[in-house]
């Protein structure tokens, strides 16, 4: 005890520090009694710092189960009145108690527990950071708009190693319910500036989102993973990042599934360092290709051929919904092409036959699964219908199955041939300016005195 009577008593707040930033846990064993009479005696609001310390030590030494459930009551205590305005003079800690929570839900096998944790004391340091958010200010005021998202920004919600360790353990811990409340209490709350208090920048930063994307995954919900991801790569770098590498490997498989296409990069991301990423995930981009293909064949044998990379990257799960929602991408696919169509033929066009839903013999007949999976779409633009004893597919217009706005005038149909002789006169349209043009060039080159002139130097 007299080792933290020397924090709390310092004589000055650079004495603190220096004590703070030294420190060296005066105990070499477990002592559940003298570590809950000491954290028994402080007020975290008060002394949230030497509170964390002694936390962290005792989460340090705490090696069994019953152990760290004695320090169940005082962690409560802590994410209930931590002060951010006490944690923002040596941010340190944070990292420190990330680092023994990790090790709790480690040694514990309890990540759930960890996560629960992390949310409550992130929920109260986001709450209390929101409060020191500047006033909204121009666009045009780009000096102090850079001035925001510095490493120097002191204002606003701000990332913390908390951050990142909460999220690690929600994925760790796989549950429904700590994804939803992650989600609603971290990742719904909007991150004012970077700041200095998770350490470096860059890496922080891109673990966050790495992070973030796969919990949106957990819940399905993509296009918000999607954007996560994109993060990653709207930041300026030297070097590639490993983050990015396994980021680029999720985000191409979401985005065919979402979108049944390759996805590109934020644009803003460095071109040189592009084709290396892509060489690095290489049967992602193979896989990509052949989905945008939209043959099934293709598509599966892509799959199939990287099955051993997809369990080694843990990426088996997301590329097994990407194969079950390809035959709706490419059904889809058919309403630019066909009307009506029947179902044995849709199948033939699609190669249904060789999607793994097509090959399972107990599910019937290959029109049968097909039309057990188009049932299951629930596509209002995709029908299935029975026309003289023969099963097909009827497309509708998206806009018909939109309901009017009352009192709107309906606006008018227009027949899919219609439309796709209007995008062919269109493009051939296009074709026709685009030669005269380049023959205007043409002309215009050859009567200029210097393309005479290397001309008759050719001569």
């Amino acid at each position: 005890m007299s080792q933290y009577n020397l924090l709390l008593n310092a004589d000055s707040s650079s004495a603190f520090f220096k004590l703070l930033r030294d420190w060296q846990c005066p105990f070499a064993d477990f002592n559940a009694d003298e570590f809950i009479r000491m954290l028994s005696s402080l007020d975290p609001s008060r002394s949230t710092l030497v509170y964390s310390q002694i936390l962290v030590d005792a989460l340090n030494l705490a090696a069994t189960s019953d152990e760290f459930a004695t320090l169940a009551e005082p962690l409560s205590e802590l994410t209930r009145q931590i002060q951010f305005e006490q944690i923002a003079l040596f941010p340190e800690i944070l990292r420190r108690l990330a680092h023994v929570i990790r090790r709790m839900a480690q040694l514990s096998e309890n990540s759930a527990y960890a996560c629960s944790i992390l949310v409550d004391i992130v929920e109260t340091l986001n709450k209390q950071m929101a409060l020191t958010r500047l006033p909204p200010i121009s666009i045009n005021d780009i000096k102090q708009h850079k001035q925001r998202l510095g490493s120097g920004s002191n204002h606003g919600v701000r990332l913390t190693p908390l951050h990142i360790e909460c999220l690690r353990q929600c994925l760790l811990a796989n549950r429904r319910t700590l994804h939803e409340r992650v989600a609603q209490v971290v990742l719904a709350t909007r991150l004012d500036a970077i700041g200095k208090l998770a350490g470096q920048r860059l890496r922080p930063f891109l673990e966050y989102h790495h992070y973030a994307g796969m919990v949106y995954t957990g819940l399905q919900q993509m296009e918000q993973a999607l954007h996560m991801w994109r993060m990653v790569f709207a930041v300026p770098t030297c070097y590639i990042s490993t983050i990015q590498i396994h980021t680029f490997k999720r985000f191409t498989l979401a985005h065919v599934l979402v979108h049944g296409t390759r996805g590109s990069l934020p644009a803003m991301f460095v071109p040189a360092h592009v084709r290396p990423i892509e060489s690095q995930a290489a049967a992602y981009v193979a896989l990509a290709d052949a989905c945008a293909t939209k043959q099934i064949a293709l598509a599966v044998k892509a799959y199939e051929d990287m099955h051993s990379v997809l369990v080694k990257d843990s990426n088996l799960g997301l590329a097994m919904r990407l194969i079950n929602e390809l035959p709706a991408h490419c059904v889809r696919h058919c309403s630019g092409v066909y009307v009506r169509l029947p179902l044995n033929r849709l199948a033939q066009v699609i190669n249904f036959s060789e999607h793994p839903l097509g090959r399972n013999k107990d599910q019937g007949s290959v029109e049968d699964a097909l039309g057990r999976y188009i049932q299951n779409m629930n596509d209002p633009c995709v029908v299935l219908e029975e026309n003289g004893g023969v099963m097909a597919v009827r497309y509708v217009d998206a806009r018909a199955t939109v309901s009017p706005i009352p009192g709107a005038a309906e606006p008018p149909g227009v027949p899919l041939e219609v439309q796709w002789s209007q995008s062919i006169a269109a493009k051939a349209q296009e074709a026709n300016a685009l030669q005269q043009y380049l023959q205007e060039i043409d002309q215009h080159l050859a009567l200029t005195r210097d393309y005479t002139a290397r001309t008759k130097e050719a001569v």
